[in-house]
């Protein structure tokens, strides 16, 4: 009798403590928004604007900006943009053109420290410079400079140049230590690769939508070769209680998805006493996506520290299937280190759910 109640016991311990599991862990729903709460939002999203990300477009109210610029990688050539005048432009190539020309070399082996200059035309140059000042002049960097439309872009690529006769003591180090003497020298390819690029770049504006194949970078579009290209762009848009952050990756492919990587997250959830808001999959034209939206709590300093709502919501997509033409895309709303203060938590998931549920590849686009 005592061993039937101990078991009893046990089976009782078992299902309360499943039952405080599932309660931490289950989806919390926001309560649906209140008349002044959807008149506010309906105001946000009265206007919208298109937004281009590599293959994709998504919307965005109109008072968005994605002001504060992520890098762009495609084919291992990073690009940042800038809006310019020309004649601001003009001046940005002349100074900096005599500042690579006067930099100077810890080993005087490596000057000089600019290279080569190739000018393709009055809007278009590429640097061959040194990396740095203690860096060998072999190991270089090629740094081109366009200018279109009303957009100043910065290209550069690594290189490797062990041609010069003062670097053979170097070049027989590599080729001793295995290294194929193919690699020993890939600026000719680096050099018509980013010759490439530069002609297939173009100046756009914010919401403009290019028909054509190729890929969307910020204030830019690189249109498509013969073959596609290896891309991972992304765009930031940042206000004073969020911060929201698109990116879209054809290099990488998941083992996992994002719902099978949260099934490991559940305890730390419960540890830092955060809580799931929505779970779940979410089927858009064309792309299969997940999303997980988590509220929690954390610490601001400013003006005063305190403790706020902190929240992380995040989507991906094409994971399962993700290769050149599919490529893998995520969101996220993060708000760390900020308060937020203009949202409730039923209008941060409607502003989540109307921008998300726009994404779709753009016409043209291959």
């Amino acid at each position: 009798m005592r061993v039937r109640h101990l078991w009893l016991g046990l089976i009782v311990i078992v299902l309360i403590l499943s039952t405080i599991f599932w309660l931490l862990t289950r989806p919390w729903p926001v309560a649906p928004l209140t008349v002044k709460e959807k008149q506010i939002m309906d105001n946000l999203f009265e206007q919208t604007k298109p937004q281009c990300i590599g293959r994709y477009l998504f919307d965005v109210p109109m008072s968005f900006n994605n002001v504060a610029m992520g890098q762009v990688e495609v084919n291992k050539i990073i690009i940042t943009s800038k809006r310019l005048y020309p004649p601001a432009f003009a001046q940005r190539i002349r100074l900096r053109e005599e500042e690579l020309n006067n930099s100077p070399t810890v080993d005087p082996k490596d000057l000089p420290f600019l290279k080569q200059v190739y000018r393709i035309d009055s809007n278009t140059i590429i640097f061959d410079r040194n990396k740095n000042v203690g860096v060998p002049g072999f190991g270089r960097i090629l740094e081109g400079h366009l200018y279109d439309n009303g957009v100043a872009f910065t290209v550069t690529a690594q290189i490797r140049d062990l041609s010069d006769p003062k670097y053979q003591k170097d070049k027989e180090d590599y080729l001793n230590s295995g290294t194929a003497e193919d690699k020993l020298n890939n600026k000719l390819q680096n050099l018509a690769e980013m010759k490439s690029l530069l002609s297939r770049l173009k100046g756009r504006k914010d919401d403009e939508v290019p028909v054509q194949a190729g890929i969307c970078i910020p204030e830019g579009f690189i249109y498509d070769t013969d073959t596609i290209s290896k891309d991972v762009i992304k765009l930031v848009y940042n206000s004073d209680d969020f911060g929201l952050i698109i990116d879209t990756n054809n290099t990488l492919r998941k083992d996992d998805t994002l719902l099978e990587r949260a099934a490991g997250a559940n305890a730390l959830l419960i540890n830092i006493g955060a809580h799931t808001l929505k779970k779940g999959a979410v089927k858009l034209p064309g792309i299969n996506a997940e999303e997980w939206l988590v509220k929690g709590k954390q610490v601001v300093n400013r003006p005063e520290e305190k403790w706020v709502s902190g929240y992380r919501f995040a989507f991906y997509a094409n994971e399962d299937i993700a290769d050149l033409r599919h490529p893998v895309f995520s969101v996220e709303l993060i708000n760390s280190g900020m308060e937020t203060k203009n949202y409730t938590d039923s209008q941060l998931v409607d502003l989540w759910d109307k921008i998300t549920r726009t994404f779709r590849y753009r016409p043209g686009a291959f």
